[in-house]
């Protein structure tokens, strides 16, 4: 991996950081979880078919949609459910706990599709140091969603 990579994906972590508990507050301010994501979904598209249109990809991108697989379309489902449920979450268990599990999850299932090569991605088998960092991760969320419980406090 390279530096860039690693700071440009260190970015893309803050910035969800900072994504999700804006859209949890659109979503208060609406009234409606279901609909805090709709105006997001609604300018990503738009901004999304601009960048294509500036790289030059628009047309040859448009032509072949109807050759991705449909059950790939299901990740719209999750986005979708993935930033709802957000809406209800952050406020109940605070942005800590919330954003440690989300990481703690992705680096699970993220082992889990490497170790496969599910979706398309190379296998890359989980070695001992690996799962050592996966094990840590996920005693680490538990620490902060439960440290203050499990020390009495």
């Amino acid at each position: 991996m390279t530096t860039t990579n690693f700071l440009l994906a260190l970015a893309m972590g803050a910035a969800i950081s900072i994504y999700l508990p804006m859209i949890a507050h659109t979503a208060r301010i609406m009234g409606a979880p279901s609909m805090g994501n709709v105006p997001f979904f609604a300018v990503a598209f738009v901004v999304s078919v601009l960048i294509a249109g500036v790289n030059g990809d628009l047309g040859s991108g448009m032509a072949k949609i109807g050759d991705v697989p449909k059950w790939l379309f299901l990740a719209g489902v999750v986005s979708a459910l993935m930033i709802l449920i957000s809406t209800y979450l952050i406020p109940q268990i605070g942005t800590g706990a919330f954003f440690v599990l989300l990481v703690a999850g992705q680096i699970i299932v993220g082992a889990i599709i490497n170790q496969f090569g599910l979706l398309g991605v190379p296998a890359q088998p989980t070695s001992f140091i690996k799962l050592s960092g996966t094990i840590f991760v996920l005693g680490g969320a538990i620490l902060v969603s439960f440290g203050d419980q499990l020390m009495g406090r």
